[in-house]
């Protein structure tokens, strides 16, 4: 009898401690969650999407467009590739104020300056700049970001475009055409010169004939 009373009293004892082990479990998976959730909020993620206009794309081969193109964060920390439409994503991005670049074998994209801050939701919040090497913020930029080519790289010195007025600025050049002109001009001037020798001739045998006569 004593036997049959222990056994009917040892579910319920039994039942009492699942219990709380079921309550200890939910409680460290709660706060599993709550820190894995803390974790995902303290990063982020920077968008944008890149596009070359065409008076920069026209000089580009086929593979030296948006293919070549290379989104860096914080000098290669973080980097990812854009897609074929040009749009990009960068993931695990802290908070605190980062500099994002474009990176291009003969484009210069101008460097952006991205400030991540903790919303008061899970995301991060994202604010943009022109990156200025001096007082840190530029002009302020849309986001998701929208990045664009600002110059071309000049691997070689452009050669000056010929203009017939600077050969009138060398003195050599002056020099050569005035004797170039006398040379053709003398024979011309030629004929002139002994015609007026002829007249004053005669005019001087005139004047000598009238002085005889008197």
């Amino acid at each position: 009898e004593v036997q049959e009373h222990t056994d009917l009293h040892a579910p319920p004892a039994c039942v009492e401690m699942g219990a709380r082990c079921r309550l200890r479990l939910l409680g460290l998976l709660a706060s599993l969650l709550a820190a894995s959730a803390g974790k995902a909020a303290s990063v982020g993620q920077v968008r944008g999407r890149i596009s070359i206009p065409q008076k920069f794309s026209q000089d580009l081969q086929t593979s030296a467009g948006l293919a070549a193109t290379k989104v860096i964060l914080d000098g290669g920390l973080l980097a990812t590739l854009p897609t074929a439409d040009g749009y990009f994503v960068l993931d695990g991005v802290a908070a605190g104020p980062h500099l994002l670049q474009v990176v291009h074998p003969s484009l210069n994209f101008d460097p952006v300056r991205v400030e991540a801050s903790e919303g008061d939701g899970t995301a991060m919040k994202m604010t943009a700049y022109m990156a200025d090497l001096e007082h840190g913020r530029g002009a302020k930029l849309k986001y998701p970001l929208g990045l664009a080519p600002s110059g071309a790289f000049s691997f070689f010195e452009k050669r000056e475009e010929f203009n017939i007025m600077t050969i009138f600025k060398n003195p050599m050049a002056l020099i050569g055409l005035f004797s170039m002109g006398a040379m053709f001009l003398l024979p011309k001037l030629q004929p002139m010169i002994d015609q007026e020798k002829d007249r004053q001739k005669l005019e001087q045998e005139e004047e000598e004939k009238r002085a005889v006569q008197r």
